[in-house]
């Protein structure tokens, strides 16, 4: 099976490789064949061929439900897209950016760079978009489905049964700070230094050596599982985040929005880091950064200008916390 995205084909049968203007339709049937994720009967806003993002997105079978996968994408609007999430398990890291979205209600949102992520899900769930105009996410990783989980905890391989334990459960979302060793697989994995059959042994040679690796860490984790938000709270908690975003440079102060969106401060600060795994203040320094580096990579006005436009005090400040979220200064992505 060899897929077309864009006009440009595919590297390999059974890997979907998108690039450029990316739309949901060009990944819907592919994800549905492998029993992952299924955007094919998504609801959507009107006209939902607009690309939703610029980049590229890549997914390739190691064998049977288990699969290589990774973004750098740029997303272009807010469409909101619901689908479903299938009895599953993601294991993978953030590199730039940052990672939004809700696996049936619950935020799995995510802005530590360099932190292992799992996801797993026991239960087909829904899954909603979360993204922003301009935000980034560049993340890798692999995806394993429930039924070759269960085959390994069957026949009683090593790093099966905590894994296969973990989906009985329903849902769970951990980030995983202390394994130096899963961050190293992880990027091994991304960094993949051979192709064809070889890259395809490295590949899965690298998976299982993470699987047993969060075998061990399962036992003992003490990573904390994401709450679920109720409807209405995760309401407020978007509200609060595009009133945010509309003022930028001026925004509201935490009482101020708080009384906007009829929520007390205390509820409104806990819905807010719920939903978007961040607080309200470090969400808009990021967002700020994030609108900021978009417009230097226009080249369409001074560095100076920009920085006061986004609501910096001065543009030693704003260069300051540009290197420590970006890791280079402004000057550089001019």
């Amino acid at each position: 099976m060899a897929f077309t995205i864009n006009g440009q084909s595919t590297a390999s049968d059974g890997a979907l490789h998108a690039s450029g203007q990316i739309t949901y339709e060009d990944v819907a049937a592919y994800m549905d064949s492998t029993r992952y994720l299924d955007l094919s009967g998504a609801s959507r806003q009107a006209r939902p061929a607009l690309p939703f993002a610029r980049g590229s997105y890549w997914m390739e079978p190691v064998r049977p439900d288990v699969h290589v996968t990774g973004c750098d994408l740029e997303y272009l609007n807010e469409e909101r897209v619901v689908g479903c999430y299938r009895p599953s398990l993601f294991v993978g890291m953030l590199t730039a950016g940052e990672h939004t979205g809700f696996v049936g209600g619950r935020s799995i949102a995510s802005q530590r760079i360099g932190v292992p992520t799992l996801l797993g899900v026991g239960r087909e769930v829904e899954i909603t978009s979360g993204q922003r105009r301009g935000q980034i996410c560049r993340m890798s990783g692999f995806h394993i489905g429930a039924d070759f989980l269960r085959s390994l905890a069957e026949d009683g391989s090593a790093g099966s049964a905590g894994l296969g334990r973990l989906l009985d459960g329903g849902f769970a979302f951990y980030e995983i700070e202390h394994s130096v060793a899963l961050r190293i697989l992880l990027g091994q994995l991304a960094d993949n230094p051979y192709s064809g059959a070889l890259g395809q042994i490295y590949a899965e040679s690298r998976i299982l050596s993470a699987l047993i690796e969060l075998e061990g860490l399962l036992h003992d984790a003490n990573e904390r599982a994401i709450p679920a938000l109720s409807r209405a709270h995760r309401s407020h908690a978007e509200q609060a985040r595009l009133l945010l975003d509309a003022r930028l440079a001026d925004p509201p102060s935490v009482p101020e929005l708080a009384r906007t969106i009829g929520l007390n401060e205390t509820d409104l600060r806990r819905s807010f880091k719920a939903a978007f795994g961040t607080t309200i203040i470090d969400y808009l320094r990021d967002r700020r950064l994030e609108v900021a580096r978009v417009l230097v990579r226009r080249r369409e006005l001074p560095v100076a200008t920009i920085a006061y436009r986004v609501g910096f005090a001065s543009p030693a400040n704003f260069a300051t916390a540009y290197r420590r979220r970006f890791g280079r200064p402004p000057s550089q992505d001019f």
